[in-house]
């Protein structure tokens, strides 16, 4: 709104035109900056493989372990029973 008393006002336009489309981001990576990083995440991906024997070797323990557990608590089920629980 123009102020008529005042000559330093100006008309301002109440309505813009927006482009279509999503808006573009402002630091945006290009395709190459993109590919460098999707690169060096893939090498850091491919470091962390475990190695098939120490996997076979947790395995190994861990069904061991389940097994040593299963014994102690058919045991503890026994002396339960013994003690009339």
């Amino acid at each position: 709104m123009v102020d008529p008393l005042d000559p330093g006002t100006i008309a301002l336009p109440l309505s813009f035109k927006r482009s279509r489309g999503r808006p573009r981001k402002t630091n945006a990576l290009s395709p190459a900056e993109r590919a460098r990083r999707y690169r060096a995440r893939q090498k850091v991906l491919s470091m962390h493989v475990v190695p098939t024997g120490l996997h076979s070797q947790v395995l190994r323990e861990r069904d061991e372990a389940r097994a040593q557990v299963a014994l102690l608590r058919a045991e503890l089920e026994q002396l339960l029973r013994q003690l009339g629980r």
